[in-house]
């Protein structure tokens, strides 16, 4: 390790993070997209009683991929790109702490993170009465912001960057709303709302205390830490309320269920939606192909492959 930096004598996020913003070589979006995925690397190494930087090993890091696949399995993620991106952060902290010296972990070969397209089974949507009893079980902020997250298609942190009374004069003026805090890569999107949406969006509103959902005398990465310990004392994680937005959209869509609600397997799923709908197989292909874009979209992706994880 780099006894001239003293990491030792600091907690390993604040470490790993100071690192990250004096000798990385990435912008400044780039840097706290790693912040955030050594924090919450820096949370499950803490679990596991790993609190320095100095106990890491490449087999604890292999570790560690290994559990993000099995929240890919269980549909936590709605693809592999993201666990793949965790492991990589922690090389590139790591590597910095000891000067280069790092074995690097590969995030498919030693982890077993899944490479091939993944098409669940069954589906990962949160079931509205789960949804409803957390609510009565969680704060208020949070019930709202899972709501967001329902309703919008919102990731978590767009969800908790989420600026609602904004977002209503937008869409006061223009009928659509716009969300760019939070998203992936910095991408804005175009998000068309109907009366439901602004429901939620106003509920939202009369909770936010800044210029988001978060509290204001409260930083991201400490509200997450809190939301996510309500999520755990409930039994639930987040992302599936973005699943449960992406089977709607396709039922109002495309008035039909998607494979994963109707139980049709993703190979057979265009002659069941013929049949479903009384049309032929190519006009089934085009209206599912056409709505399986839409949603990819307004969840934050840009390809038809990222729907097959929400819908089948």
């Amino acid at each position: 390790m780099s006894r001239n930096y003293d990491i030792g004598s600091r907690d390993m996020f604040t470490a790993g993070r100071m690192l990250l913003k004096d000798r990385s070589l990435n912008g400044f979006k780039t840097q706290s997209d790693y912040i955030d995925r050594w924090r919450l690397f820096t949370v499950y190494a803490e679990a596991k009683g790993v609190k320095k930087m100095e106990q890491v090993t490449a087999s604890f890091v292999i570790d560690y991929g290994r559990h993000l696949q099995k929240q890919l399995e269980a549909g936590v993620y709605s693809s592999a790109s993201a666990p793949k991106n965790y492991v990589s952060t922690v090389n590139c902290v790591m590597r910095l702490a000891t000067g280069g010296q790092w074995k690097t972990v590969r995030p498919s070969k030693d982890c077993g993170i899944e490479r091939r397209k993944y098409i669940p089974k069954t589906s990962k949507a949160l079931p509205e009465a789960k949804h409803q009893a957390v609510q009565h079980a969680i704060d208020d902020r949070l019930a709202r912001i899972m709501d967001l997250q329902r309703t919008l298609g919102l990731r978590f942190k767009e969800s908790c960057l989420f600026d609602a009374n904004a977002a209503l004069k937008q869409l006061g003026k223009f009928g659509f709303i716009t969300i760019q805090s939070g998203t992936k890569g910095g991408r804005p999107r175009r998000l068309p709302c109907d009366d439901e949406m602004r429901k939620v969006i106003e509920a939202a509103a009369e909770i936010q205390s800044g210029r988001s959902m978060i509290p204001k005398e409260m930083t991201y990465l400490k509200f997450r830490q809190e939301c996510y310990q309500q999520a755990k004392a409930n039994d639930m994680s987040f992302h599936p309320e973005r699943h449960a937005f992406a089977q709607k959209r396709y039922r109002e869509l495309v008035k039909a269920p998607c494979p994963l609600e109707a139980g049709w397997e993703h190979k057979g799923r265009i002659g069941k939606l013929a049949e479903y709908l009384s049309i032929s197989e190519t006009e089934a292909k085009r209206i599912d192909e056409e709505a399986r874009l839409k949603i990819s979209m307004e969840l934050g992706h840009s390809r038809v492959e990222i729907s097959n994880a929400y819908l089948g």
